[in-house]
C-alpha cells in the first residue's frame, strides 16, 4: 500500500469518527421516539375530545328534549275554550321538542362521520377496536332515537287530536324508550372517556419505556459505529486503489482498463464516471485512428483525379494538340473535375456530420424526418422506378439529433438507389422496432448486395467500393456508422450477392 493510499485512508477513519460522534450528540433516535410518543398522545386527544364533545351535546339535548315531551303533555292537559296560556305552551313545548330531535339527529350522524373518518387515519391497534365498538353503538343510537322520536311524535299528535287518555298511555311507552336512549348515552359516553384515560396511560408508559430503549441503542450504536468506521472506510479505500491502479493503466497506453465494482458500492458514481471517462478515452482514441486512416484514404482518392488533371493539363500545352483532342481533352478535365468536386463535397459533409455529433437531441416523428429526405431525392427515386414501404407503428418518435438522424437516411436511401439491381425494380422496405427501451430502424432493400460475412467490417470503411462498375462516394456507409457509434448504437448488416441487403440499426 502507497504512503498516498494510507494518507486517504486516514483522512477518512478521522472524519468518520468525528460523523459518528455527531450523530451521538445529536440523539436523534431517542428523541424522534419521545416526540413520536407525545405526537400519539396528540391523536388521541384530537380524536376522542371532540367525540367526548358531541356525546355530551347530545345528553344535554336529549335532556332537553325529554322536558319539553313532558310539558307538552302537561299544557296539553290544560287546555281549555279560553285557555291561550295552555295552548301557546302546548305549541312551545311541540317546537321545542322537534328544534331539539332535529338536534340529536344532526350529532348523531356527525359522530358517525368522525368515528368513520378516524378510523380512516389512525395507526393504532387497540384505538381501531374502541372506534368500530363505538361506530355500532352510535349506528344503534341512531335506530334508538329515531324509533323514540316517531313514537313521541305519534304522542304530540293524539294531544293536538285532543285524545288526551290515549296520549297519556302511549307517553309511558316513550318516557321508558327516553329512559334507555339516556342510559345508552350515558354508558356510551362514560366508556368512551375510560378507554381514553387507559389509553393515555399506555402511552405514557410507552413514553417510559422509550426513554430506556434510549440507553440501550445508544450503547449498541457506539459498538456498532465503531465497526462500520473500519468497514465504510475500506469500501471507499478499496475502490480508490483500483481507481489508481486503472488511472496508471490507461496512462500506459492500455484504454481498454476499466474497474468493476458491485452497483451498490459507496463509491459507485465515482467509478461510473471514471468508466465512463476510459470510454470515452477509447472512443477518441478510435477516433484519432480512423481520422488518420481517412486521412490516408482521402489522399489516396484525391490522388488519381488531381494526376489526371495534370496530364491533361499537360496535354492541352502541347503544340500538336487538333481541335477535336482538345475538345475531348477538355471533356475529359471536366469529367475529372466532377469526379474532384463531388469527392470535397463529401470531404465537407463528412467534416459538418462530425462537428455536429454533439448536437442537442430533439424529439422527433420518425416519418416526418424520412418524408423530409424522401423529397430532396424524388428525382432520383423516380429515375430508379423505386418503391419505398414504411412501417413506424411500434416506435413513431425517437429521440435524437435531426440533423443525424437525416443523414442517416439520406445515405442508406442513396446507397440503395447507387447499388440497385438493373434487371429488377427497386423495392425499399423500412420499418421501426422498439424493444428494451432501444429503437432500431431496419432498412432493408432488394439491390445488388454482397457478401456480409466477407466485408462486414470493409463497407463501413471510408471509401470502400464494393461494386467497382457502380459510381458512389465510398463515404455514406462511413458517415453512418460515425454517427451510430457516438451515439453508443449498433449496426447489424445482412446481405447476400443479389439478394439485396438489410441494415438494422439500434439507434439509442
Amino acid at each position: 500500500m502507497t504512503k498516498k493510499a494510507n494518507r486517504v485512508r486516514e483522512v477518512i477513519l478521522r472524519r468518520s469518527t468525528l460523523i459518528i460522534f455527531f450523530i451521538l450528540i445529536l440523539g436523534a433516535f431517542g428523541l424522534l421516539r419521545v416526540v413520536t410518543t407525545h405526537k400519539d398522545i396528540d391523536d388521541v386527544a384530537n380524536i376522542d375530545l371532540p367525540l367526548i364533545e358531541v356525546l355530551t351535546q347530545i345528553e344535554t339535548y336529549q335532556l332537553e328534549q325529554a322536558i319539553n315531551f313532558e310539558r307538552a303533555i302537561r299544557y296539553a292537559e290544560e287546555i281549555e275554550p279560553g285557555n291561550d296560556i295552555a295552548l301557546q305552551g302546548f305549541a312551545m313545548a311541540d317546537s321545542t321538542f322537534r328544534y331539539m330531535a332535529e338536534l340529536v339527529d344532526i350529532l348523531l350522524v356527525d359522530a358517525e362521520h368522525q368515528v368513520s373518518e378516524a378510523l380512516k387515519i389512525t395507526n393504532q391497534e387497540a384505538q381501531r377496536i374502541k372506534l368500530k365498538g363505538l361506530l355500532l353503538s352510535i349506528k344503534k343510537l341512531e335506530s334508538d332515537h329515531t324509533s323514540y322520536e316517531n313514537h313521541a311524535l305519534e304522542v304530540v299528535d293524539l294531544l293536538e287530536e285532543g285524545r288526551l287518555e290515549e296520549a297519556v298511555f302511549a307517553s309511558e311507552r316513550v318516557e321508558h324508550e327516553e329512559d334507555q336512549f339516556n342510559k345508552q348515552v350515558e354508558g356510551v359516553l362514560m366508556r368512551h372517556e375510560m378507554f381514553t384515560e387507559a389509553l393515555v396511560k399506555i402511552v405514557e408508559q410507552e413514553e417510559v419505556l422509550s426513554m430506556k430503549w434510549i440507553v440501550t441503542l445508544t450503547l449498541l450504536f457506539i459498538i456498532l459505529s465503531l465497526l462500520a468506521v473500519y468497514t465504510f472506510s475500506y469500501k471507499i479505500w478499496r475502490p480508490l486503489e483500483d481507481i489508481r491502479s486503472g488511472a496508471e493503466k490507461i496512462e500506459a497506453g492500455n484504454l481498454n482498463a476499466r474497474i468493476k465494482l458491485s452497483s451498490n458500492s459507496i463509491t459507485s458514481d465515482i467509478v461510473d464516471s471514471f468508466n465512463s471517462m476510459a470510454e470515452r478515452l477509447s472512443y477518441s482514441q478510435k477516433e484519432i485512428d480512423q481520422f488518420i486512416h481517412f486521412s490516408y484514404s482521402t489522399a489516396d482518392d484525391l490522388k488519381a483525379p488531381i494526376t489526371n488533371l495534370g496530364s491533361l493539363l499537360d496535354m492541352l500545352g502541347k503544340d500538336n494538340v487538333n481541335a477535336s483532342n482538345f475538345k475531348a481533352i477538355l471533356n475529359n478535365a471536366r469529367k475529372t473535375n466532377q469526379q474532384l468536386e463531388k469527392t470535397v463535397n463529401s470531404l465537407v459533409e463528412v467534416n459538418k456530420v462530425r462537428e455536429e455529433l454533439s448536437s442537442e437531441k430533439d424529439y422527433l416523428n420518425i416519418d416526418e424526418v424520412l418524408k423530409e429526405v424522401v423529397a430532396t431525392s424524388v428525382a432520383k427515386i423516380k429515375n430508379a422506378n423505386a418503391t419505398i414501404k414504411k412501417d413506424f407503428s411500434e416506435c413513431t418518435h425517437i429521440s435524437y439529433p435531426k440533423t443525424q438522424l437525416k443523414a442517416i437516411f439520406k445515405h442508406l436511401l442513396l446507397n440503395s438507389l447507387t447499388y440497385r439491381d438493373p434487371e429488377k425494380a427497386l423495392q425499399i422496405r423500412i420499418k421501426s422496432k422498439q424493444k428494451n427501451g432501444h429503437t432500431t430502424i431496419i432498412f432493408k432493400d432488394n439491390g445488388l448486395g454482397f457478401d456480409s460475412i466477407k466485408h462486414k467490417e470493409e463497407i463501413f470503411k471510408p471509401y470502400t467500393r464494393l461494386h467497382s462498375h457502380v459510381d458512389g462516394s465510398g463515404l455514406g456507409l462511413y458517415i453512418i456508422k460515425m454517427i451510430v457509434d457516438y451515439h453508443r448504437g449498433g449496426i447489424r448488416v445482412e446481405s447476400e450477392s443479389r439478394r439485396g441487403a438489410t441494415f438494422a440499426l439500434r439507434l439509442d
